[in-house]
């Protein structure tokens, strides 16, 4: 016989009910509900200033090194202001100069000493722009804003520089209601400082539920994305300091042949090497090639041949190179009377000849010398500006490369070439492509993020690479052919030849039971899917390695992308 519930019975269940929901409801609560718990600021910043110091805020990021105070102006270590700030003051310690390349000019300062010199003057300062504080040195935050695209403001307790750089990549946004800046991004997380609705919050990331940004005072963290309102780029509402660079550029699109020589009496061959050419405009022989760590030029430089080229139509860009097994280039780049002696003499001897143009083609430039390299094309700009000779600067691609600097060779140079090949070279430890379409194609693409694309050209091969690999050994091994050497080959073996149109090229292989052998062709079918990218990405035009290396039929090919 079934029980029924007494009324005592049915309110003792309800009670466990409601027990269990309050339960869950605790549990879950702190999900829903923000906390308004505050974070203990002590030590935010990190370690406490010393005296005449202040931590260092740029976008959010607190630099391990304080600024420091001189007669009461700011001070700034010469390598953390162009890590953190983008400063293009160079400091040359072994030499006791400091060096600031200015569009068209080249100004240098002593340390804790007032004024500096110019190339044809003196300029008095009521403070040195450079002091020293132990083996370091440092520059004039004050000096060198009028200069730099930065902005600082000091505040107390602790003594910190909050300083906006990089404008072209940093995001202000107003509060557009009152919220709570946290230290993670979770409602929960303690709360940092409250933000009133109408302040201005600098975005260093956002999601999408949430951001994080940078307060005026310095103190980062997150905010939900709701609560900001539209935002704008930090640069557009500020006038750069950088002065202005002005570009020796072509109203056509660029095509350039490299013409290799390595003796005097190579410059006889540009007969030879225009035979069957149609289209190019600018040819750029391998001329000038640094000597020793001092800077000295090994120069084959002909007039003649200057000559013969205009009679042409054609421009000449004199190329000079760091090949030399005599030349350490960190020795050299980081010397400050090698780089006037090397850029005096490169610029004598392109005046000397009646050069059009300069192409800079320094390679293996590891993380170590990038900053030297850097002041080395600031300082040359600098040269061929005021002579109005065209500078441009060869680049692997950036993938190789990413340390070049492009945003600050695009700043001097005139046009920036990517060197689209290489990209399976020899001593690699695989066969492929020397330059398949996806690889050209995003060089190009990574490129165009910090060069204007009406200075950027494309570089490709007139060469390819057979590709040997030994069976048992697994030894692999690679040969560097021109186009008719390579089709010659592919036809006298009777390879076997196929497209790829993923990688845009023919490419021929064979086994010989012995070998695997491999060939990515360049043909005018492989160099057609290349030119298309100038049209495609707006470039200014195209280049080649190297004359001699093409079958003559190419030039047709060529000539239709123009």
């Amino acid at each position: 016989m079934k029980k029924k519930l007494t009324v005592a019975g049915m309110m003792i269940v309800c009670l466990v009910i409601v027990l269990c929901i309050i339960g869950l409801m605790t549990d879950s609560l702190p999900n829903f509900v923000p906390t308004d718990k505050y974070k203990d600021l002590t030590g935010y910043f990190g370690a406490e200033p010393g005296e005449g110091e202040a931590v260092m805020v740029v976008n959010g990021e607190v630099s391990e090194m304080p600024a420091w105070q001189v007669d009461g102006k700011w001070y700034l270590d010469c390598e953390e202001a162009a890590s953190k700030l983008g400063s293009r003051m160079y400091a040359d310690y072994g030499e006791n100069v400091a060096v600031f390349a200015m569009p068209q000019d080249i100004y240098r300062f002593v340390p804790d000493v007032t004024g500096y010199d110019t190339r044809t003057s003196r300029v008095d300062t009521e403070q040195a722009v450079i002091v020293t504080r132990g083996e370091k040195w440092g520059v004039s935050l004050d000096y060198l804003s009028e200069y730099t695209d930065f902005t600082y403001t000091y505040y107390e307790n602790p003594s910190r520089l909050v300083m906006l750089a990089d404008w072209s990549e940093l995001t202000v946004r107003p509060v557009a209601e009152s919220c709570k800046l946290r230290d993670e991004a979770d409602k929960k997380a303690e709360v940092v400082e409250d933000l009133e609705a109408g302040t201005q919050v600098y975005v260093l990331e956002e999601e999408e539920e949430w951001a994080r940004v940078m307060a005026g005072d310095g103190y980062s963290g997150y905010v939900a994305a709701s609560s900001l309102g539209e935002g704008s780029l930090y640069g557009d509402t500020q006038p750069s300091r950088v002065p202005e660079y002005t570009h020796i550029t072509r109203d056509h699109k660029i095509f350039l042949g490299w013409h290799q020589m390595t003796t005097q009496g190579h410059n006889d061959t540009l007969e030879e090497r225009l035979a069957n050419v149609q289209g190019l405009n600018v040819i750029s022989p391998t001329w000038f090639t640094v000597a020793d760590n001092s800077g000295n030029l090994t120069s084959i430089a002909s007039a003649e041949y200057v000559n013969a080229a205009h009679a042409k139509g054609l421009e000449v860009w004199g190329l000079v190179d760091n090949f030399s097994d005599n030349v350490d280039t960190l020795v050299l780049l980081s010397s400050t009377a090698a780089r006037t002696n090397l850029i005096n003499q490169l610029i004598s001897a392109a005046l000397g000849c009646g050069l059009d143009g300069i192409n800079l083609d320094f390679e293996s430039i590891t993380e170590e010398r990038a900053p030297h390299y850097l002041e080395f094309i600031r300082e040359l700009s600098v040269s061929c500006r005021n002579n109005r000779l065209l500078f441009s600067i060869d680049d692997p691609v950036p993938q190789f490369s990413s340390h070049y600097g492009r945003r600050e060779q695009a700043l001097v140079a005139d046009y920036v070439i990517i060197m689209g090949y290489d990209e399976h070279y020899s001593g690699g430890q695989e066969a492929g492509s020397n330059a398949s379409l996806p690889f050209v194609e995003q060089a190009i693409q990574d490129t165009l993020k910090e060069v204007p694309a009406s200075r950027t050209i494309n570089a490709m091969p007139f060469y390819t690479r057979l590709w040997t690999e030994t069976y048992g050994t697994g030894e692999l091994t690679s040969e560097a052919m021109g186009m008719d050497e390579a089709a010659a080959y592919v036809s006298e073996n009777q390879m076997e030849t196929y497209w790829d149109a993923d990688l845009g090229q023919n490419v021929s292989q064979r086994d010989s039971g012995e070998a695997l052998y491999q060939i990515w062709l360049e043909d005018a079918a492989s160099l057609t899917e290349k030119l298309k990218l100038i049209d495609k990405y707006q470039l200014a035009g195209g280049a080649f390695w190297k004359l001699g290396f093409e079958n003559a039929a190419i030039w047709a090919t060529i000539q239709e992308y123009l």
